[in-house]
């Protein structure tokens, strides 16, 4: 496990976090930029001095040892990798540092850039690279170590919206795989929200909330965790239904989505879509209109922020719903009563984890 209690300051802020993650566990620091989740990984890798605090690893205090000496692996945001060295040598790099052959660290790094990287030749420079081809180097330099933390910030950051379904996988394949704590450092909600165990909302170089994907999502503290982390996330298959329209069968429902433009009509598993809260609307009584998406549920919840209502429902699939505290009176919206919701298929945002391919 490793445990962190630290102190930072930093200009006019000082940053301070108190939060663990387990053996078999990916948390992830979430917040706006500013927020000081670099900071804080840059305290755990020694790569700052803290004003205050402690950095624990498996019951072994690590802040006193000097940078190289910590046993983590950090794959940076735009990968910051050595511009002067090939791509082989980058992910050779920490395995040379820690003693190895010039040999076995060469093969060392070109297993990890087979599993990781394939395609990418091992003789290019970092400059010739695209965004996600310096990710996924960067990604096995931080592995080559055989580190016992991995720490991933802002990994999609310099990803282009293309490439980033394939990355997301890759590193929700690389994250559930790795043999100790996990920390991902982002400011998107998805990446959060689909590839980590626990979220630490970070808002001011402070903690304002803990907990689980779906706790943060069903119950945010503060209005920043609401608008961030609130929206509805639907994952599941993606099944074509007439042109330009599918349906997303998730495990507590089915929504009607618009088909991904670029992509072959055909079945698709592991798909992921959002819908913001704002694009559900609420009724009293079933609704007629153009609305794709018609679902009857049950209110578990009405939380007021300021004069806007976020409304929990239970339905298939279960939505969260956002709307103003006049419309909660008006409609007498109260927890346990029944209630009609409704979305366009066009709001749904899709991302597809598979390459495009021609459509038929």
């Amino acid at each position: 496990m490793l445990e962190a209690a630290i102190e930072v300051p930093r200009g006019d802020v000082t940053v301070a976090a108190a939060f663990s993650a387990g053996h078999d566990e990916t948390v992830a620091l979430l917040g706006p930029n500013g927020a000081g989740k670099t900071t804080i990984v840059e305290a755990i890798a020694g790569l700052v001095p803290t004003a205050s605090g402690t950095i624990v690893l498996d019951d072994e205090p690590i802040h006193d040892l000097p940078p190289e000496r910590r046993p983590i692996g950090i794959a940076f945001q735009d990968g910051v990798l050595f511009p002067h060295l090939s791509v082989l040598e980058n992910v050779a790099f920490p395995v040379r540092a820690r003693g190895a052959r010039p040999r076995a660290a060469r093969a060392h790094a070109l297993e990890l850039l087979g599993r990781l990287a394939p395609g990418i030749d091992p003789g290019a420079k970092p400059g010739t690279l695209s965004g996600g081809a310096r990710q996924r180097v960067a990604l096995a330099r931080a592995l080559a170590g055989t580190p016992r933390v991995l720490i991933l910030d802002e990994p999609l950051s310099a990803v282009d919206v293309s490439a980033r379904a394939e990355l997301r996988a890759l590193l929700r394949r690389t994250l559930g795989s790795f043999d100790g704590p996990r920390l991902l450092v982002t400011h998107d909600p998805v990446e959060a929200m689909t590839l980590a165990d626990r979220v630490v909302v970070l808002e001011g170089g402070r903690i304002t909330q803990t907990g689980t994907p779906e706790e943060i999502r069903d119950a945010p503290r503060t209005r920043y965790a609401a608008d961030l982390v609130g929206m509805n996330l639907f994952v599941g298959r993606l099944m074509p239904l007439e042109a330009g329209v599918g349906v997303l069968e998730a495990a507590d429902g089915v929504v009607t989505v618009p088909w991904p433009e670029g992509v072959a009509v055909e079945p698709i598993d592991d798909v992921l879509a959002t819908l913001a809260p704002a694009d559900v609307a609420l009724h009293a009584a079933r609704p007629e209109g153009s609305a794709r998406n018609v679902i009857q549920g049950v209110v578990e919840e009405v939380a007021i922020l300021g004069d806007r209502a976020r409304v929990r429902l239970s339905g298939s699939p279960r939505l969260v719903a956002e709307i103003t505290t006049g419309s909660v009176a008006r409609m007498a919206i109260r927890t346990g009563g029944a209630v009609w919701a409704s979305f366009k298929a066009v709001e749904i945002h899709l991302m597809v984890e598979r390459g495009p391919t021609d459509t038929l």
